[in-house]
């Protein structure tokens, strides 16, 4: 997979909120010489459009300022809500970025839910006050073997081939998380793919799932996360996969691809 289209969501407000929505996919577009289709929306109601349209004329400026193809809409532009817009931009894209640092707002909590579950695509989840500089030197994924598992970890293979490590990472003693032996084989898949790879297996701390992950990336001094997000939806009720409902509950802590 090459990365050619990056879709993205940007929180009008002050300079730092208007940055930190665009700094991680301008960055990732550098990278790779990609397009990038830039939503301008607000996800709690209170901004106007005005304020609105005022951003998408920033973010306009800085891309033709730093030479990146950018198409920019802003809520004008939509004849649907906004979760449903966005998934249905980034099915026709490669990549998805959200700066996403209080996932617990009811209005970025769908956003992200239809990006991640009703797109196909991988999403990439960045706090506000971290957000990539560019491609990532080391990366963790968090292994299950499930297909959501798989799917976000082909989407993050371009990330992967560049990485100058890969940790590939089983929760032991979780119902969830199931270690075995796939995770030595995945390993030997990514190697083939161009990625320097490795198996660990860490056993679940008291903070849960996304915890330890997230405390085995700060071991391995890795700037990104890859794990599939979880979701049964029986009628009206949705139950997410634990991983999944802490990262939706509070936010990413650091880059966090997911795909569903």
């Amino acid at each position: 997979m090459t990365v050619t289209t990056i879709a993205c969501h940007v929180e009008p407000g002050d300079g730092a909120t208007l940055d930190a929505s665009f700094t991680t996919a301008f960055a990732l577009a550098e990278a790779w010489g990609a397009h990038v289709t830039a939503l301008v929306f607000t996800t709690d109601g209170e901004a106007s459009l005005a304020a609105e349209q005022g951003a998408a004329a920033q973010l306009r400026d800085t891309a033709e300022r730093r030479g990146l193809a950018c198409e920019v809409l802003d809520r004008s532009s939509f004849a649907f809500g906004v979760g449903e817009v966005f998934a249905d931009h980034l099915r026709v894209s490669d990549l998805g970025v959200i700066a996403a640092g209080m996932a617990g707002v009811m209005g970025t909590r769908n956003l992200l839910n239809a990006a991640a579950f009703d797109s196909g695509r991988p999403l990439l989840v960045v706090p506000p006050d971290a957000p990539l500089s560019g491609l990532p030197a080391r990366v963790v994924i968090a292994w299950d073997a499930t297909p959501a598992a798989v799917r976000a970890v082909h989407g993050a293979l371009p990330f992967l081939r560049h990485a100058e490590e890969t940790i590939i990472v089983s929760v032991t003693e979780d119902k969830e998380l199931r270690a075995g032996q796939s995770g030595i084989a995945l390993a030997r898949l990514l190697a083939r793919h161009g990625a320097a790879a490795r198996f660990s297996a860490v056993p679940r701390g008291r903070g849960g799932v996304l915890a330890t992950l997230e405390a085995a990336a700060g071991e391995a001094g890795a700037e990104m996360i890859v794990m599939g997000a979880v979701r049964h939806a029986p009628l009206r009720d949705i139950v997410f996969g634990s991983a999944t409902r802490e990262l939706l509950d509070r936010g990413a802590r650091r880059a966090t691809l997911v795909a569903g």
